[in-house]
């Protein structure tokens, strides 16, 4: 899978610009706020259909336009033009939707938009993965999934509806204007979606588990929330008290271990770092595995922050893949092409 061509209107600080690539190495040159990140983003929106830092829709579209469009030619066995529209949400004063998605010109559902491009991103703030809230180690394997899997992702999203409205009737039920009776829809639903969420999670951390790791024994361990009737009956008083779920894959982690060693709590910054840089390389080989393409691997900016030991390890692990790295300046003795901002 490569990357050829990206066009950008009204994305970001880009009013209107088309960047081209080489299928091996390449490196995106350009000082800082020129926009490096912003065009690493629109690459990573057509690979995830989100931003990995805007919380809104909105963020993305150019400060004082309404409509943003992103269009990407990747090629491969199978050549694609991807398309992605973006709104703040009113175009000529009308309403409309935030975000719209084409393959080949034929509108798409985010659900079916997904894989058609993969690309992993590495970024000096993915320590948080290993170091942060289980919140971010749950996005991680959703990420995975959703872009490798659309029964999971149509999964997830079920889920996620039934549980925000599980949620609210669980309120109602504290606050006397429904029954416990109201939950049985969505305790069903919730139950027959959680544990195929569950199953897929702890099979891609088993996949990660058998992949060989250079620089020590790497090791994911899943603590699964489980979901069954069971658990929701024992735990439903508690929950109408606080008008919230307790049980499920929402409250699922994972702690990534080196030689057995909880990395979140005992590892240095470098560890954390090829911790980091494991979860990643699994991801690229999970989806090579089940999409039967190379992924693109994005590097933002992580010459400022590894030293030159981890970025020969990190390039030299990626070889056969299609590779974009952001940089303020060029680099000596670099082997590849070079992009410039």
């Amino acid at each position: 899978m490569i990357l050829e061509k990206i066009k950008l209107k009204n994305f970001r600080n880009f009013e209107e610009r088309e960047f081209s690539f080489a299928g091996g190495k390449n490196l995106i040159v350009g000082p800082n706020t020129a926009g490096k990140t912003n065009l690493l983003e629109a690459i990573y929106l057509f690979s995830s259909g989100q931003s990995f830092r805007a919380k809104k829709i909105e963020e993305m579209v150019h400060f004082g336009q309404e409509v943003a469009h992103l269009e990407a030619r990747v090629g491969g066995e199978e050549k694609r033009q991807l398309q992605i529209v973006l709104t703040n949400g009113q175009v000529g004063g009308q309403r409309t939707v935030l975000s719209r998605w084409l393959v080949n010109g034929v509108a798409k559902t985010k659900g079916n938009f997904l894989g058609n491009f993969l690309a992993v991103i590495f970024r000096p703030e993915d320590l948080e993965v290993i170091i942060d809230s289980p919140a971010l180690r749950r996005n991680f394997l959703d990420e995975v999934l959703s872009s490798a899997d659309r029964e999971y992702y149509r999964c997830l999203s079920s889920y996620q509806r039934g549980l925000r409205a599980r949620n609210k009737i669980l309120e109602q039920i504290r606050e006397k204007r429904t029954t416990p009776k109201s939950l049985f829809f969505y305790d069903h639903l919730l139950v027959e979606n959680g544990e195929k969420i569950a199953q897929k999670r702890e099979e891609f951390l088993e996949f990660l588990n058998q992949k060989e790791c250079p620089w020590g024994k790497m090791r994911a361990v899943y603590e699964k929330n489980v979901i069954s009737p069971a658990r929701l009956e024992e735990k439903k008083e508690l929950e109408i008290l606080l008008g919230k779920t307790l049980v499920g894959p929402h409250r699922d982690n994972f702690l990534v271990l080196k030689n057995e060693r909880d990395l979140a709590l005992f590892g240095s910054r470098g560890e954390q770092r090829l911790g980091v840089l494991w979860l990643k390389l699994g991801q690229l080989a999970f989806w090579e595995k089940v999409k039967k393409e190379k992924p693109v691997l994005l590097l933002d900016d992580i010459f400022s922050e590894l030293d030159e030991n981890f970025e020969e390890l990190v390039i030299k692990e990626l070889e056969e893949n299609q590779v974009l790295v952001s940089a303020t300046e060029a680099r000596q003795g670099w082997q590849g092409e070079t992009v410039s901002l």
